[in-house]
């Protein structure tokens, strides 16, 4: 028996290497499935049925919280689209908006869909599905007894705005970061401003509302802006819009999975929100107005 063994176990061994391998599992009553690729994001996402989205909850009517705790508005409904269309559900995420426009998102969170202007900065840590979703332009506004009625009276003035956007960049001068066309701008930046930059635009309108004045004016989206005069926060609109932005969906570009094949089918989604209505629908909803077009053309 001590010879026999190890030809028996030579034997088996060379038996189970020439049986075929089983096929993967199927689902229910269907086509086997494939196995998931280690590396692929968009694969992962569907393996697991959810995708992580970052947003904000202080941002109306882009994305806030209603009184029952629940994210509503437009970019949460852009949101919950997406991960429909993809057959996942989505889970929200509200990192600050430093962080996630600086990129090295650490696997936290898989996409932004939070109103993010496609810059030529940000582009350089940060993917952005193509086409952009919507477009606002930006706007700036004052309480209505500061006395600031027009873009001369900035000169010179305190101007809040929310930390690392767009309006903070543009106010700086620094157009190059930004690389929007030519036709985005509409004027020039105010001279000798001093920046107050708080952790979300929308918190500028909110201290207007509380009484404080350590600012003049602030400069935000103009949905903001419309959205706070709904509100009845006492602000005005100086005059109009600065320049314009375009907003996409954006990925990392330093993330551990190869998101291109998200990047690539979350463009195709948002094309087809366009070509059937979707995004128009939404923006009519939240802004009262068909936002969905480039200005610029």
């Amino acid at each position: 028996m001590k010879r026999l063994f190890p030809i028996l176990l030579l034997f088996a061994l060379f038996v189970s290497a020439c049986v075929a391998p089983a096929p993967p599992q199927s689902a229910a009553g269907g086509e086997p499935v494939a196995p998931v690729a280690a590396d692929d994001l968009l694969a992962e996402i569907l393996e697991n049925g959810v995708i992580r989205v970052s947003t904000d909850a202080n941002y109306e009517p882009q994305s806030f919280l209603n009184s029952s705790g629940e994210f509503i508005g437009f970019d949460v409904d852009v949101a919950r689209e997406i991960a429909k269309r993809l057959g996942v559900e989505v889970e929200f995420v509200t990192p600050d908006w430093d962080l996630l426009t600086a990129g090295n998102w650490g696997g936290q969170w898989d996409m932004s869909v939070g109103s993010m202007t496609v810059t030529t900065a940000r582009s350089e840590v940060l993917v952005f599905a193509e086409p952009a979703y919507y477009y606002t332009p930006a706007q700036f506004a004052a309480s209505a007894d500061s006395g600031v009625t027009s873009l001369a009276d900035l000169n010179g003035k305190t101007i809040c705005v929310g930390v690392s956007t767009t309006y903070e960049t543009w106010l700086s001068g620094d157009l190059e970061a930004l690389g929007l066309p030519d036709s985005s701008y509409y004027a020039d930046p105010p001279s000798d401003v001093t920046i107050i930059p708080l952790q979300t635009d929308n918190e500028c309108a909110q201290q207007i509302q509380a009484g404080r004045n350590e600012f003049q004016a602030f400069l935000t989206s103009n949905t903001v802006v419309e959205a706070a005069i709904r509100e009845g926060v006492a602000v005005v609109k100086i005059e109009s819009p600065v320049f314009s932005e375009n907003l996409g969906v954006a990925f990392d570009r330093a993330s551990t999975k190869d998101s291109a094949s998200l990047v690539a089918k979350v463009g195709e989604i948002i094309a087809e929100m366009h070509a059937d209505g979707t995004l128009s629908g939404f923006s009519n909803e939240w802004f009262g107005a068909d936002l969905t077009q480039d200005p610029t053309k």
